[in-house]
């Protein structure tokens, strides 16, 4: 299945390119039959672009010189044709191939032949629509977010009532979600279930989406199942595990929801702690959602691990009654 999804990539990248190459020769054919001129024109550009390169390969003895006069030549019907665009109002770049994605000219991959963040995008894309996430994030983002459905009655043990503390937390979240591409911060949601951690996470994973930007969303279990593939599967055919395991690492921002429940042993946290340093040392963002109180998540992991999280995370208490249980 996981190979699949490769391969419906990469023919969807080739239907793409067909069509940018059909569209290009429709409007060719349009402007070549308003301005006929510009189709002599550009065969002589042609021609003469040949013979440049035909003689840079042989080196004759007048090399110098030929190469001269042909570049003169070439820029004299250059300097023609962009009089006759400029003349007929039509844009310098109306002959240019038109791509969703410039930065690899809908190839998915880049001139360094890793995939193009646009490749790891559609991945991901079609991952959230195999685990129902893309429905998920239609009904939770901020344009759904119901303060109202907070209590404002002060909590027992908090200075704030959930309304108050909820508003704060909208407000770092849409901050987070606003500086994004300025300033690499991350954040830990923790607290209690059915307050609203993972509703969030979702929000902002729409947001920034939606702005383009590649983003993970895993819980801990699925997590570390990705890892295990990768590392003890040992299939060198299923591509997207290794897709998979290094998106853990590139992707801009992770969501790492529910961490807690997995079981924790010293794989997982080694594993854990290789991410979270990782993305640290790279700049790359990550959330992190808990049902752990702090002092929990300090004893249930390393010192490494917490030091990293607590040091450099803006943690977010969420508290209250089980919202699930108030619908």
């Amino acid at each position: 299945m996981n190979n699949d999804i490769i391969r419906d990539i990469i023919k969807d990248y080739d239907k793409k390119r067909l069509k940018s190459k059909s569209d290009l020769e429709y409007r060719k054919k349009e402007l070549y039959d308003m301005v006929p001129e510009l189709k002599e024109i550009d065969r002589k550009i042609s021609l003469v672009s040949i013979d440049i390169s035909k003689y840079t390969f042989s080196k004759p003895e007048d090399y110098t010189k030929k190469i001269s006069k042909l570049k003169e030549e070439l820029n004299l019907l250059k300097n023609k044709k962009n009089n006759i665009y400029t003349k007929n109002n039509i844009p310098l770049s109306y002959l240019e191939p038109s791509y969703e994605c410039d930065i690899c000219n809908d190839t998915g991959y880049l001139q360094s032949g890793d995939r193009c963040i646009c490749f790891k995008q559609e991945i991901i894309n079609q991952l959230y629509k195999m685990s129902n996430m893309e429905h998920m994030l239609k009904k939770e983002n901020f344009d759904a977010f119901n303060i109202d459905i907070f209590s404002n009655s002060v909590y027992p043990g908090e200075k704030l009532s959930p309304k108050e503390n909820m508003k704060n937390i909208y407000k770092e979240s849409k901050k987070f979600t606003f500086n994004f591409n300025k300033a690499k911060d991350n954040l830990l949601f923790y607290g209690g279930t059915g307050l609203g951690k993972t509703f969030m996470c979702n929000c902002i994973a729409k947001e920034l989406i939606d702005e383009g930007y590649t983003v993970v969303y895993q819980t801990s279990f699925k997590m570390f199942e990705v890892i295990s593939n990768y590392k003890f599967r040992n299939n060198p055919d299923d591509e997207m595990d290794k897709i998979n395991y290094k998106l853990l690492f590139d992707a801009d921002l992770l969501i790492i929801d529910d961490l807690g429940t997995e079981s924790a042993n010293s794989f997982t946290k080694t594993e854990l702690f290789n991410i979270i340093n990782s993305r640290l040392i790279s700049g790359k963002s990550t959330i992190i959602s808990t049902n752990l109180a702090i002092d929990k998540f300090s004893i249930n992991y390393t010192d490494r691990i917490s030091s990293r999280v607590l040091n450099n995370y803006t943690a977010c208490k969420f508290y209250g009654k089980d919202l699930r249980w108030e619908r």
